[in-house]
């Protein structure tokens, strides 16, 4: 497992539809970000801007907004588009999570397609906090899976921190989710890697550091 887990749907607990006057874009959240993104081009960055603001309860926001607004609709520059789409989900997460999920989702996608592990990690990071915070704990320990697994594939790189800091949220989840077995078994994996931190080997930062190639599976 190297991609997130299924997209289609908002977060648990999150209600998308929420009244404004843009109810094309509201409809969209429930397609992630390939629909958001879609219906953000058709409706145009000022629209965009107005109806975050709105969502958020503060139309003077849209006058924020804007910038990185129109950075994510017109940059031509790829790496920009998803320093802007990071910027709008920092800004948005915890206050309207429907949306914080679809533009994180965004920046997965553009991780992936760059082979960027930092972008990953990050987003990574900030989706499982969105699934978590919506008691939605396999899916949080999913992203992390999936980000480890990503790690493992032949040529891929990343700081040996960054798949520490997964496994830590693995084991910690497998915890909440009351499943001590994958808990122990993901720990004795984390230790295994770290040994190999330790010890400088190449496989902390490039490829698999495992010797059975199979990935690793959610319990449940």
């Amino acid at each position: 497992m190297s991609t997130p887990p299924a997209r289609g749907a908002a977060p648990p607990g999150v209600t998308p539809l929420n009244l404004t006057l843009a109810p094309r874009l509201d409809a969209a959240l429930t397609g992630g970000w390939p629909a958001l993104e879609e219906a953000a081009r058709a409706a145009g960055s000022a629209n965009v801007a107005a109806w975050l603001a709105q969502r958020l309860g503060d139309p003077a926001l849209g006058r924020q907004l804007a910038d990185p607004v129109r950075a994510v609709l017109e940059a031509n520059d790829q790496d920009e588009r998803a320093m802007a789409l990071a910027e709008l989900g920092e800004f948005l997460e915890g206050s309207d999570d429907a949306v914080a999920d679809a533009l994180w989702e965004g920046v997965y996608a553009h991780a992936l397609a760059a082979e960027d592990p930092d972008a990953l990690a990050e987003a990574t990071a900030h989706l499982a906090a969105i699934a978590e915070a919506h008691a939605d704990v396999l899916a949080a320990a999913e992203y992390h899976l999936a980000f480890l697994n990503w790690r493992r594939q032949p040529g891929h790189t990343s700081d040996p921190e960054q798949v520490e800091e997964s496994f830590e949220e693995v084991v910690r989840l497998a915890t909440a989710d009351g499943a001590p077995a994958p808990a122990a078994l993901f720990g004795f994996r984390q230790a295994t890697f770290t040994r190999l931190v330790e010890a400088e080997d190449d496989r902390a930062s490039e490829g698999d550091w495992e010797s059975d190639p199979t990935p690793y599976q959610i319990w449940a």
